[in-house]
């Protein structure tokens, strides 16, 4: 009786899904100094005595090498990194794809970072876990995220942010020489580009207090725009995980819950509808890269073939002015931009707005393949610090120095409300679009100018 219940606890133990389910292990190669991971892959590193990945996964190819880098793919299930001290690595994490770093790591020569693609990387502990490398370098592009809870000490460091993405840190603390190994000429470089956010929070040399910088120091209209932002990259990506099913079929419900994301070229016109002309005189402007628009879109009529959507969204213009120097004079009739007296090579001059905007949006054929939008945008104009006009100066000798000047008084007669129409013809998620303005930039009393815009949109 005895033997009879010591073999059916044997049983169930070897039918118990920890049995079945191994852990597996593969050594890092030495050859190996990048790791990719995509999809929506996730990946945990923790600090170990040798290098190696662990997963319980039964799938093979969970990851390749080849020419120094190794691949994650999607769903290859929980995987751990240990990684050894003093190991270089470069990581790339791309496409909703999600890199966590647990507690404190020694010191290595470079660690680097590179997020893009919605993906996230977090170093996970408190302020008592250090990360420790000579150079560090941290770069997030396309609404990417990374973040830190811990101390990371660093020699050298580069910080980029671009493309509404975000570095938020807790604190960096430089070492002292003696605690770099290789150091050599001090690098501190951070750069920031579209509307990418990098806070470094409390900055230390040697454990001494240098200064601070969090959210929390921006302005009220910064603070509002990265929260908005951080709330529009959320819904992103769980629209990215819940877009299909397990069967990889579309729901009943045929459009979902979207995020717009365009960006292009803009110009204005004396008409609507004539932007691509321009105007003569100083107000023309250059047809240039700078109409950036985010939106949220949310289905009110949802039927196969067709939606109505409404949503909340902002946008961005610079335009750019032919004319080197540009001021605006309210005492002419209209009221208009008339040349200033510095020329080309000294001096460079545009516009900047933003407007709060509230899309209804209709939409014709199939989301997974060819479909076409018309989409109404009223708006309102938000003006603040980052509007205005600018006047960029080259220095001159003996006259200036290099400097901007920032103009805010054009502010008063921008128009305080927007009405344009968008069509677009979209791929799946990728097409162009043609928005057009019905309404002048600027108030009535001033020169007419209706904007043009035109690009891609995701």
């Amino acid at each position: 009786m005895k033997h009879n219940i010591f073999y059916a606890i044997a049983a169930l133990a070897l039918l118990s899904p920890a049995a079945v389910q191994a852990q597996r292990v593969q050594p890092l190669p030495d050859e190996v100094t990048e790791i990719r991971i995509e999809g929506r892959q996730s990946l945990r590193v923790v600090s170990g005595d040798e290098n190696r990945i662990e997963t319980n996964s039964d799938k093979d190819n969970i990851a390749r090498v080849r020419n120094g880098r190794m691949n994650i793919g999607n769903d290859a299930g929980d995987i751990v990194l240990r990684l050894a001290p003093g190991r270089s690595m470069t990581f790339r994490v791309e496409d909703y794809a999600v890199i966590e770093f647990n507690g404190s790591f020694a010191n290595r020569d470079n660690l680097t970072v590179e997020t893009e693609d919605y993906a996230q990387a977090t170093f996970v502990g408190d302020t008592t876990d250090t990360v420790r490398a000579v150079t560090l370098v941290l770069r997030a592009d396309d609404f990417s995220r990374i973040t830190s809870d811990v101390i990371l000490k660093h020699y050298n460091y580069e910080l980029s942010a671009s493309d509404f993405s975000r570095i938020v840190l807790t604190g960096m603390d430089l070492m002292e020489s003696s605690e770099a190994n290789n150091w050599g000429e001090l690098m501190l470089s951070t750069h920031i580009n579209d509307k990418g956010k990098v806070y470094r929070g409390r900055m230390t040399c040697g454990g001494i207090l240098l200064k601070t910088d969090n959210p929390k120091d921006d302005d009220i209209a910064s603070r509002v725009e990265v929260d908005a932002t951080d709330r529009a990259v959320d819904l992103a990506r769980d629209m990215a995980s819940a877009l299909k099913t397990t069967t990889g079929k579309r729901n009943r419900h045929p459009w979902d819950t979207e995020i717009d994301f365009a960006w292009g070229w803009n110009n204005w016109g004396d008409q609507i509808g004539s932007g691509f002309s321009s105007v003569d005189g100083a107000a023309g402007v250059n047809t240039t890269f700078h109409n950036i628009q985010l939106a949220i879109n949310v289905p009110v009529i949802n039927v196969s073939g067709f939606a109505l959507k409404a949503g909340v969204g902002l946008e961005w213009n610079r335009f750019v002015f032919n004319t080197p120097e540009v001021l605006f004079d309210p005492t002419v009739d209209p009221m208009a931009f008339v040349a200033g007296t510095w020329g080309a090579g000294v001096a460079n001059s545009y516009l900047k707005t933003c407007h709060v905007t509230v899309p209804v949006k209709l939409e014709f054929g199939n989301p997974d393949k060819w479909h076409f939008s018309l989409t109404a945008l009223p708006g309102l104009n938000w003006t603040g610090k980052n509007s205005g006009l600018r006047r960029r100066y080259n220095e001159v000798e003996a006259v200036m120095n290099e400097h901007t000047d920032k103009d805010r008084s054009v502010n008063r007669y921008l128009n305080p409300y927007m009405l344009d129409v968008r069509a677009a013809v979209q791929y799946n998620c990728m097409g162009v679009y043609l928005q057009v303005s019905t309404l002048s930039a600027f108030k009535n009393g001033c020169q007419d100018l209706f904007p043009i815009k035109f690009g891609i949109i995701l």
